[in-house]
């Protein structure tokens, strides 16, 4: 019998929700009974139950407001709730279930288990936040990475790993191919590291940037310099005409951030001459490689098979 799976996922249209979103998708293509549980955006380690649920009175609120209400479509706030990168996935807006036959998926960043789930599935989209806190996670808990470079080996000693990619070929696209301005930046995930600049010389993506926004700075814009180095949106970059520039971290080379099976395709690790040249040669061999469907074919079985072995 096929258990109910609810995933929890924030109100954000980042690579990781995106994630979190496809695995909705093929599961329900697969005949399961996923949904989706939308949460506020942040990681709750102090008084994580009382916390957590606080703030998704809030988001809940504001999300029934701007479902039903006519405000303007284009404003950031509404993209926010409403905005879907994949249309018709179901949803579950008050997390009422039976917890024995039901599977609840929280990403990284949720600490302890808010919905009170018996069956639990830690999806480790980014590096694990709590790691000093033995507290953060269950015991019985399926613990399953998104990619090696995330994982942690004390929860996941055999590195369950399971990758899931999805390409909007109608958004990303290049339609600027003439004259571009010099560079922009994507701070993203590198917010808090030490070699930031003060001031940047172009403009900066982060969390608060629409989907149409980015692709609109990615074909305005000749080099995009990227303090996030593990983000999907270095291909983006590429697919739009704007060559990726990871800025490395001092003392770290290119190797530091990719396992050997990494596709570093179209992305300069680094500003020399020889990576950025890298990069507009390679560029056509990443178009190709966009299309994923066989990749999450096998990565869904995988999926599945962890589920009938954990999960009687």
């Amino acid at each position: 019998m096929k258990k109910k799976i609810i995933i929890c996922r924030p109100y954000a249209n980042d690579g990781g929700p995106l994630v979190l979103s496809v695995l909705c998708k093929i599961l329900c293509e697969k005949g399961y009974d996923a949904k989706l549980f939308y949460y506020p955006w942040e990681p709750w380690k102090n008084s994580p139950a009382i916390r957590f649920w606080i703030d998704w009175i809030k988001e809940t609120l504001r999300y029934l407001y701007f479902r039903y209400t006519k405000k303007n479509p284009k404003t950031k706030e509404y993209k926010k709730y409403i905005y879907n990168q994949i249309n018709g996935l179901k949803r579950i807006l008050f997390p009422f279930f039976s917890c024995k036959d039901t599977i609840v998926i929280y990403p990284e960043r949720i600490y302890g288990n808010p919905l009170r789930a018996k069956n639990v599935i830690r999806y480790f989209l980014f590096h694990n936040p709590f790691k000093a806190d033995p507290n953060a996670f269950g015991r019985n808990d399926l613990f399953i990475t998104y990619r090696e470079v995330f994982n942690d080996w004390s929860l996941n000693p055999k590195c369950n790993t399971v990758t899931f990619k999805y390409f909007n070929k109608d958004l990303y696209k290049q339609y600027n191919f003439g004259q571009r301005k010099e560079k922009c930046y994507l701070i993203r995930k590198g917010k808090n590291r030490s070699d930031l600049p003060k001031t940047f010389d172009g403009p900066v993506i982060d969390y608060n940037t629409d989907e149409e926004d980015i692709v609109r700075i990615f074909n305005e814009y000749k080099y995009c310099f990227f303090y996030d180095i593990q983000t999907f949106y270095t291909n983006i970059a590429a697919v739009c005409g704007c060559i990726p520039i990871c800025v490395l971290e001092s003392g770290k080379t290119k190797f530091d951030y990719l396992r050997k099976d990494d596709n570093s395709l179209g992305v300069a690790y680094g500003n020399t001459i020889e990576e950025i040249e890298y990069a507009k040669t390679t560029r056509e061999q990443l178009l190709k490689t966009l299309d994923y469907t066989k990749q999450n074919e096998e990565n869904i079985n995988k999926f599945i098979q962890l589920i009938n072995e954990k999960f009687v």
